[in-house]
């Protein structure tokens, strides 16, 4: 009797483990079948309808991008992660966003997994340091573009201020932040104009060009000491005689360049076209050379797989595919940014790259070395909320309604308030 209940069991046990590995072979099965969609949140500008069905008619799967406004993106985001349910396959996030993703990368699949070491040197090292953890073993995203920072001058407000015209003379003449404001304060005594729009403008484009900003990659706030916040702060705060204090892209804006009331514009690549469609009459009287002391960078982002999605391997393909040198530079030939692949910096879209707006046959040139020249910076979860508290610090300074030693105390003191909160 014994010997038949032994018998019966192992029977039974059997089945069992036959079920299960059928059962396990189905869900392999399942989760390794490819998407037949695949869904992708992203806001206005990048350029990539035309290549998505390209896509699709080479691989089947379809590519369904969902815009909404910049903000909404990251907020519906946020909003999908935290609640569990509602994330999207792929998704854009801005550099202004990274840091905050990073601190919840446990929501986020680790493209490393699904073959993204290949990745590492197709981007500029500035964007794969951006696109990594501070240990470098997770990859949140794909880098997509990225904004370099040079400087346009109006050739005929620099010649009425007795400076040089020539790029290369320009250049050379205003190496350095505080030679650009002493030739911003030579702009306004021979001239009717201002050197920039705002002094927060001027801040930022300083901040931007060092690894060590407001935090420590421990989110250590330092911003009351870190060599790069306070010589941002010190020369902007200083600089508010050569500030037409006017908020940038606002019709105010568009007619004080316009009217030449403005000399330089700190100008990414995609800034350009706001300036022709603020200014179009200025035509011919712009120049560009590179920005004191570097680079900065303004603007790009990267595709993220989030954790959600049924398809992680098919949504990084893509994202992979999609940010590719040769996407890219397409991408880039058709209007779109510029490309963060520096692969493709000699090709002739990028060393060729003219426009009649700007007298320079160097535009695509300046802007390549420029990209080279970007820092990645740590940014911090807090950083853009404590960068608008210092950027409101410096308006209020150029309103008059404050002291440069109160608006910088009253900065130090919310922002030590509000990280209080966290």
């Amino acid at each position: 009797m014994r010997n038949k209940v032994f018998l019966l069991l192992a029977v039974f046990v059997l089945l069992l483990a036959v079920l299960v590995a059928c059962n396990s072979n189905e869900s392999s099965s399942e989760s390794n079948e490819s998407a037949s969609e695949l869904t992708m949140w992203a806001w206005p500008g990048f350029g990539l309808e035309e290549l998505a069905a390209e896509y699709e008619e080479e691989t089947g799967i379809t590519i369904t991008i969902q815009e909404a406004e910049y903000g909404d993106v990251h907020q519906n985001l946020i909003t999908a992660l935290a609640s569990g349910s509602g994330a999207p396959d792929i998704s854009a996030v801005d550099q202004g966003y990274l840091d905050q993703m990073k601190q919840n990368q446990d929501q986020f699949n680790n493209l490393f997994d699904f073959g993204g070491e290949e990745l590492e040197g197709v981007y500029l090292d500035a964007k794969w340091a951006q696109a990594t953890n501070v240990e470098e073993d997770f990859l949140l995203g794909v880098p997509t573009d990225v904004g370099p920072m040079v400087m346009a001058y109006r050739e005929d407000i620099f010649e009425e201020a007795g400076l040089p015209t020539d790029p290369d003379e320009v250049a050379a003449a205003i190496d350095s932040w505080d030679a650009y404001v002493e030739a911003g304060r030579q702009v306004r005594e021979n001239t009717d104009a201002y050197m920039i729009n705002r002094t927060t403008d001027l801040y930022l484009a300083i901040l931007d060009q060092a690894e060590t900003q407001y935090f420590t990659t421990d989110e250590e706030f330092i911003g009351d000491e870190s060599e790069q916040s306070l010589k941002a702060w010190e020369i902007a705060s200083d600089a508010t005689d050569i500030s037409m204090n006017i908020e940038r892209s606002t019709p105010e804006w568009g007619t004080a360049l316009g009217n030449g009331e403005i000399a330089t514009v700190l100008l990414p690549p995609w800034m350009l076209q706001n300036v022709k469609n603020a200014a179009p009459d200025t035509a011919g009287q712009w120049n560009i050379t590179f920005m004191p002391e570097g680079s900065g960078n303004f603007g790009g982002s990267f595709l993220t797989v989030p954790k959600q999605s049924e398809h992680p391997q098919d949504a990084y393909d893509f994202a992979k595919w999609i940010m590719a040198p040769e996407q890219q530079l397409r991408i880039f030939e058709n209007g779109g940014p510029f490309p963060s692949t520096p692969g493709v910096y000699d090709e002739p879209a990028i060393q060729n790259l003219e426009d009649d707006f700007v007298n320079s046959d160097q535009l695509g040139v300046l802007y390549a070395e420029a990209a080279e020249e970007i820092v990645a910076g740590y940014k911090g979860v807090m950083h853009d909320p404590i960068s608008e508290l210092f950027q409101d610090a410096l308006i209020s300074i150029e309103d008059g309604s404050v002291s440069e030693e109160e608006a910088w105390n009253q900065a130090l003191e919310e922002a030590e308030r509000q990280l209080g909160r966290q």
